[in-house]
């Protein structure tokens, strides 16, 4: 900040003006300079020398005062201090300070009267403040000085402590912004932190359920192939009785014809013979529900990954069709799953983390579908140059939903932001999805319209750099 020692005078006396200037300028030029106003009029002095920078300007008038102040103002360059003569034609001094104020309210006047000739209550009730000085008539050059000395630098001191102010505010602004952004970046890694132990806790709870399930679906497997070996010779049995039946039937016997009559009326009544047609259709199909069963089960072991917290290469077609396994029952009655899988790499992440991706952007695309609609997988190679760095898996999820609006493309990612209503989402889905591909080195891209669908677009690196903590 440059220094400011500009000084205003305003007073009628001719005389009184040169003794300001024979106090502010050096003598050898008080002369020169008497004869250049005379000449020329009011105007503004050089500084007397480097070290001593006052300068001053010269009014005879209030009027002509607050012009020079509103102009300095104006500029860029204003006084620090003026000295004001309270006695003067047209307005006085404090009518005059009451107007520098209005324009300048950080001017120091100094107001210059005779003894006895206004109280400073006088003067305080025009410019409605008390902290004016006073220098009475008639004055000497040091007290000038003293006041010009003084004062300037307390107006210089006070633009440097508005200055560290606005510093000072400035900085605390960007501390509170500082802070904000903290609170933000600890609710979201609390945010993580706790859905990450949930999906933990839902692992250990997958794998335990799958452990308990295998155990009652082995013996139910082995039991109802038991039971369709017996079936295959109760069936040889039923066979045989009907040999009898038929060989009775041949002997036209009262006896014969008797037990050939209970044999047919036992076999109408219980349905016999729909039960030995239904019984191979029912074991087989229970055989099929149990593979099923086994399928789910090993799905849901996969999709839990108890044994597989390492980092290791992984067919992403068959981590997604696990994933699908498992989310089947939000998709199943409203939308068609179309796959399109290409011949890819193998691709090293941390399992557990990448089928919680596919799950939450298939969930998403099943969310977004109101009634009936079609999900579209796809997945390809794709090389942007010939380093392994360069080579990705892209894995793209379209589905024919509501679309997402504009303004909400740039804020899907961000945490506890959601579309959906109160209590159906927290938010964090696409936000978990970003930090972990993120953390995998790859991307995620976006593609949207309002009533058409929504493509997530994800890929990943097929070299081993992964930043996961």
């Amino acid at each position: 900040m440059n220094i400011n020692n500009r000084i205003l005078v305003i007073d009628d006396d001719e005389g009184i003006r040169e003794t300001y200037q024979s106090i502010f300028l050096p003598e050898e030029d008080s002369e020169a300079f008497r004869m250049g106003r005379h000449l020329f009029g009011e105007c503004e002095a050089l500084p007397k020398t480097k070290k001593d920078i006052y300068t001053i300007s010269l009014a005879a008038n209030g009027n002509r005062g607050v012009k020079l102040v509103s102009e300095a103002k104006a500029a860029g360059n204003p006084f620090a201090v003026a000295f004001i003569d309270m006695k003067m034609p047209g307005l006085n001094g404090a009518e005059t300070t009451q107007q520098i104020w209005d324009i300048d309210p950080c001017i120091k006047i100094v107001i210059v009267t005779a003894y006895s000739e206004y109280t400073p209550d006088d003067i305080i009730s025009v410019t409605g403040r008390d902290d004016i000085f006073y220098l009475r008539k008639p004055f000497n050059h040091e007290e000038i000085l003293q006041f010009a000395k003084a004062l300037t630098n307390e107006w210089n001191l006070e633009r440097k402590r508005d200055i560290l102010e606005i510093s000072l505010k400035k900085a605390n602004d960007a501390m509170a912004d500082m802070n904000k952004d903290l609170k933000k970046k600890v609710r979201k890694q609390a945010a993580m932190i706790v859905q990450a132990e949930k999906m933990a806790s839902v692992g250990v709870l997958a794998a335990g359920v799958a452990h308990e399930i295998n155990n009652p679906i082995a013996f139910i497997n082995s039991n109802l192939s038991a039971v369709k070996t017996y079936f295959i010779k109760i069936t040889g049995l039923y066979d045989k009785f009907n040999m009898i039946q038929s060989y009775l039937s041949s002997l036209k016997t009262p006896e014969s014809d008797d037990l050939v009559n209970q044999l047919v009326t036992f076999k109408e009544e219980n349905k016999i013979e729909m039960i030995f047609e239904d019984l191979d259709d029912l074991a087989n199909e229970s055989l099929d529900g149990v593979e099923r069963v086994k399928t789910i089960v090993k799905d849901l072991k996969t999709f839990s990954h108890i044994d597989e917290a390492e980092f290791k290469e992984i067919d992403i077609n068959k981590s997604i069709d696990t994933t699908l396994n498992m989310a089947k029952n939000e998709f199943k009655y409203k939308a068609l799953i179309r796959k399109n899988y290409n011949d890819i790499p193998l691709i090293p992440c941390y399992p557990q983390k990448m089928s919680q991706v596919f799950m939450n952007l298939i969930i998403n695309a099943s969310q977004a579908i109101d009634e009936q609609g079609e999900i579209v997988i796809e997945t390809t190679f794709e090389s942007q140059g010939r380093r392994k760095e360069d080579q990705f898996v892209k894995i793209s999820i379209s589905d024919t939903g509501c679309g997402i609006p504009k303004e909400n493309i740039n804020s899907l990612f961000d945490p506890f932001f959601t579309t959906k209503p109160v209590g159906t989402g927290t938010g964090l889905g696409l936000s978990i999805v970003y930090e972990i591909i993120s953390a995998h080195n790859g991307k995620i891209e976006v593609e949207s319209h309002l009533g058409k669908g929504t493509t997530f677009t994800v890929f990943l690196p097929i070299n081993e750099n992964v930043n996961l903590k």
